[in-house]
């Protein structure tokens, strides 16, 4: 019924998303995984295992009817497929063992019968034997009393010696045919569990390997769009963005220009696209004025910088601000152009490896 009820919503959600929208593939994958789940011995055995896989798979639909292309979209799609492979292998797991117990039992009552005949058998040679006794007896009628009773002691005797030793050989056989069976029952799970296992450490070395990639992939797509939009190079701090200053303030000015904001709007989604790393906003400026001056200028202008960065949420313990003032030019400061090109601010981008160090 819960399996009809959610198909149901899935259809129902299909038709309001629209044709044009296709489920990504971890959805997909999610639900099969939820619908292998609910046809195997989980609905009855695991219910409550597969009631989270439905939970987890309602989350998953509601967030592609929300944002059918977005990365949370499929995130809760690859928790809600590996609830419902967790919920279909705890199912299949049980079912084994269900089947274990009953096996045992029939076993148990078969060897029950076996040693109950056994007695009946031994109880009925014990009486055939006493009528050949008697037999014996009177067909023996020279013999003495004594030489009878003799001989009647040492056959009953060996008889009762005989039933103890075959008893004895049939309860060793059962204990050794139940221990056998429990070796062979605990390897078979032994080897299920290690398949299992062994199965879901392939899936999530997969996904890993492809999300590695995918982040290499927008890592590498947004460093070409930070190339485009101003000039990039790599240097040993790491990669320096290069914005004119003249892009993005007024002369003798620390506040964004319009145009500036636009493109740093740019900026910060490209940025946002690269795994966190450090980033070290830079202010500079030419040699015009005191060197006070332009070292209060360069600082107010790389705050204003970063502060816009943070608002448009590029997380703020990753970002530092630093006026360099005029010491550090890139061009002489003897012409126009190059006390333009030294008014700058730049973004430097460390590398992983440094932001591991710290």
């Amino acid at each position: 019924m819960k399996t009809l009820q959610y198909f149901t919503l899935v259809a129902l959600a299909a038709s309001f998303a629209g044709c044009a929208t296709v489920a990504p593939t971890e959805l997909v994958n999610a639900r099969s995984a939820y619908q292998l789940a609910s046809d195997g011995p989980a609905q009855q055995l695991e219910p409550a295992e597969l009631h989270k896989a439905h939970e987890a798979l309602i989350l998953a639909e509601n967030s592609f009817r929300k944002e059918p292309d977005s990365y949370r979209t499929k995130d809760l799609a690859y928790v809600a497929q590996r609830k419902s492979e967790q919920a279909g292998a705890l199912g299949s797991i049980a079912a084994a063992k269900a089947s274990k117990d009953g096996a045992n039992a029939d076993f148990q009552t078969k060897q029950s019968e076996i040693v109950e005949q056994g007695k009946k058998n031994l109880s009925d040679s014990e009486k055939r034997t006493t009528d050949a006794q008697a037999e014996n007896a009177r067909q023996a009628a020279l013999k003495s009393a004594k030489d009878k009773a003799d001989a009647d002691s040492q056959m009953q005797q060996a008889a009762i010696a005989q039933g103890k030793m075959d008893l004895n050989a049939a309860e060793k056989r059962t204990a050794e045919t139940q221990a056998e069976l429990d070796k062979q029952a605990a390897l078979k799970l032994a080897k299920e569990k290690a398949d299992a296992d062994s199965q879901l450490q392939q899936a999530e070395i997969a996904q890993g390997k492809k999300d590695l990639n995918d982040a290499e992939k927008r890592t590498a797509d947004a460093l070409a769009d930070l190339a485009s939009l101003a000039s990039l190079k790599e240097e040993e701090r790491g990669l320096v963005l290069t914005l004119s200053g003249s892009v993005l303030f007024r002369s003798a000015e620390a506040t964004l220009l319009p145009q500036a904001q636009v493109k740093l709007d740019q900026v910060a989604k490209a940025l946002l696209a690269i795994r966190a790393r450090n980033l070290i906003i830079e202010g500079h400026t030419d040699s015009q004025g005191t060197e006070a001056y332009n070292q209060s200028l360069s600082q107010r202008r790389s705050d204003a910088v970063r502060d816009y960065l943070v608002q448009g949420g590029y997380p703020a313990d990753h970002i530092q601000s630093r006026g360099k003032g005029e010491v550090s030019p890139i061009a002489k400061n003897t012409s126009t152009e190059g006390r333009a090109n030294n008014r700058r601010v730049e973004i430097v981008i460390e590398r992983e490896a440094q932001l591991s160090k710290k």
